[in-house]
């Protein structure tokens, strides 16, 4: 078998206009992700389960996908404190193709292009990339849409269409709202309270 990282250099200034994801579908749970950090944390995207959430795959290296970062900046940046039908809130969970030996590029990217949401990993230790593997991945940039369930509901988003999957699944019956918020307020609480009780236990 092929290694996967070369391939979709060679296709990555190709602008695809087909299927970029060939293991996933509309409508089908998303996968799981498990990957380090820029620090060498595991993150995981079962952690975002209650919002809206964009795997966006991607490189350091790669230029079409330079190119829509700003767009990506723009939509969280719009979009992350909403309420939508089927989550509360919006996130960007971002799976870097970056080669082994490219952390300083990796994160002089993220850094470079304002990718200021926590949610990064890639698997430059070596090896092939388990997210885009599992997701068949067959060039970059590309991306999956997933709700609060953790169900598919887009794929391949990019420009205005990324616009337009938000501003259609955006919530606009005041009470579920208003329920929204109240959790929302409760989890930043919980949050809040764990990491002061962390801090005086050190």
């Amino acid at each position: 078998m092929r290694p996967l990282l070369p391939i979709l250099l060679a296709l990555c200034a190709i602008p695809c206009r087909g299927q970029n994801l060939s293991g996933v579908r509309v409508g089908e749970p998303a996968p799981e992700i498990a990957m380090r950090d820029p620090k060498g944390d595991t993150l995981r995207l079962s952690q975002l389960r209650g919002k809206l959430v964009l795997v966006d795959f991607w490189a350091s290296w790669c230029g079409p996908c330079r190119r829509e970062n700003p767009n990506v900046v723009n939509a969280w940046r719009k979009y992350k404190d909403l309420f939508y039908k089927q989550g509360n809130g919006f996130e960007v969970f971002s799976v870097s193709l970056d080669r082994p030996g490219g952390l300083t590029a990796w994160t002089s990217a993220i850094a470079k292009d304002s990718l200021d949401w926590k949610w990064h990993v890639a698997r430059i230790e070596g090896g092939e990339n388990p997210a885009a593997q599992r997701y068949g991945v067959v060039s970059i940039p590309t991306n999956v849409l997933i709700d609060g369930n953790g169900i598919i509901i887009g794929m391949n988003l990019r420009g205005e269409a990324l616009y337009d999957a938000l501003n259609a699944r955006t919530e606009t019956d005041p009470a579920r709202i208003a329920r929204m918020r109240q959790e929302r307020l409760g989890t930043n609480a919980r949050e809040g309270g764990r990491g002061r009780a962390h801090t005086i236990g050190r």
